[in-house]
């Protein structure tokens, strides 16, 4: 694992009546030592949002962890042009140095961001009396879930396909800072430790369960952008139903969806007019703001001579919404140019003046809409499956699903919500994973563990053999 720590003092982020410049859109200021980093509560904050800017890394979620190179190995984008950056990746050529760099980076900089957050729970311990009321549980709450966040998403891109392979050896789980080389563990240990984490955490947390925004503190004022009681919960959700407990799966994402009223479903007049909220920012647990996102999303969806890296024809979304003409997530995340029939994605298009940053430079990962999904597929009832598939489908501007469909029926407008909802935010590769799926359309061979499971780096496979 790649150990190397960073010690960063992020400035203070001032609030104006114009504008709401959100407390991680912050450049470091200086590296600082380790010693005068946690001596008091803000330099512990400060270690804290250092996590969040690493995740905000294009390696990480602002690009190649969510709308790039995951959402590629989904083939989500048509990249059949040998000539396209990403050919190699949607052949999941494994071997291929510009996609062995790119898997090695997940690696790499999710492993450095653990390790940053197990420095910071050493030195937080017996330090109870720098905090301020409720601060020590908060940041020791967040570290927690933050580390079986990065863990977890580890495991479903480097672990074993869950189906079949719970009990072979997977990926080292860190949870201690020291320069040593950890074992491997089973994927059934690896998860019992992601869970520990994460209850730990959530018990943490549970005394912030309001939902801030604008507070006079910086670091409590925008919920949404730190990994919270209500995303915790999620997370557990979505790691309960990947390895098939469905009971708690279904029992985590119920705590969401009661409390759904906190994240309100986005509206139609949202998504459109001159500040445009195509990232349901709303509907969003948990989301990193990425000050780079107008040129990741100018890079890869629409460049200045008007091509797009990353598209795919008309064709392909009118089969994935289904030739509906109400759906919001057709009508306003994609657009094309009026010359070819090709469509590009407008979900992270921001121009210049474009003043709201809430609804900005925001990339979800993870939503109420998800949530809803792993409780329509966890339950048992199948009325209650469709009351939750059709909780999402009416906030889309579609109709409600009938109440006779049968087992199969269901687990396939499972998939075509997925397929529709997480277009660019790298969810449906780990779907197809999770369910061992044989046959990924747009990719003619079968998908076995040689593409379903990232290769780990070389140097890891040599030292910890």
């Amino acid at each position: 694992m790649n150990y190397k720590v960073f010690f960063i003092a992020l400035t203070a982020v001032a609030m104006s009546s114009s504008s709401c410049t959100k407390w991680l859109d912050v450049q470091p200021k200086t590296n600082i030592s380790e010693r005068v980093l946690f001596e008091d509560e803000q330099g512990f904050k400060d270690a804290l949002i250092g996590v969040y800017v690493k995740m905000a890394s294009a390696e990480l979620y602002a690009k190649e962890f969510t709308m790039a190179t995951m959402d590629v190995f989904a083939q989500q984008y048509d990249v059949s042009g040998n000539t396209n950056q990403y050919y190699e990746f949607g052949r999941y050529n494994y071997s291929n140095a510009a996609v062995q760099s790119r898997v090695n980076q997940f690696w790499n900089s999710s492993y450095n961001a653990i390790a940053n957050l197990n420095n910071l729970l050493t030195n937080l311990e017996g330090k109870e009396n720098l905090f301020s009321e409720g601060n020590y549980e908060l940041i020791k709450g967040e570290a927690l879930a933050l580390r079986a966040y990065l863990h977890f998403d580890l495991f479903r891109a480097f672990g074993p396909i869950p189906a079949v392979g719970m009990q072979n050896e997977s990926i080292p789980y860190v949870d201690v800072f020291e320069m040593k080389v950890k074992p491997n563990l089973t994927g059934q240990e690896f998860i019992n430790k992601c869970m520990q984490d994460l209850n730990d955490a959530i018990s943490l947390l549970s005394a912030h369960k309001s939902v801030n925004y604008g507070l006079a503190d910086p670091f409590k004022s925008h919920t949404r952008n730190h990994l919270n009681y209500w995303a915790a919960n999620g997370l557990k959700a979505r790691i309960s139903l990947y390895v098939g407990d469905k009971s708690t799966a279904l029992q985590s994402a119920r705590v969401v969806i009661d409390n759904a009223a906190l994240f309100p479903f986005i509206q139609r007049n949202n998504l459109a007019g001159t500040a445009p909220n195509r990232t349901f920012l709303s509907e969003q647990l948990f989301g990193i703001y990425i000050p780079t996102l107008k040129d990741i999303n100018d890079g890869l969806f629409r460049s200045s001579s008007g091509s797009s890296v990353l598209t795919n024809k008309e064709s392909f979304f009118t089969e994935v919404y289904e030739s509906s003409s109400t759906d919001f997530r057709k009508i306003f995340l994609f657009n094309t140019d009026g010359t070819t029939s090709q469509l590009y994605p407008v979900k992270y298009y921001t121009d210049d003046i474009q003043t709201d940053l809430l609804n900005t430079k925001r990339v979800p990962l993870l939503r109420l809409s998800e949530v809803c999904y792993i409780a329509a597929e966890a339950s048992v009832d199948p009325i209650e499956k469709i009351k939750y598939l059709n909780l999402v489908r009416t906030n889309r501007g579609l109709g409600s699903l009938s109440n006779d469909l049968i087992e199969s029926q269901i687990e396939l407008e499972i998939f075509k919500e997925y397929r529709k909802e997480f277009y660019q935010e790298g969810q449906l590769f780990f779907y197809y994973k999770r369910n061992n799926t044989q046959r990924i359309s747009g990719y003619g061979q079968d998908m076995t563990d040689q593409q379903y499971v990232l290769p780990r780096p070389n140097d890891e496979i040599e030292f910890n053999n």
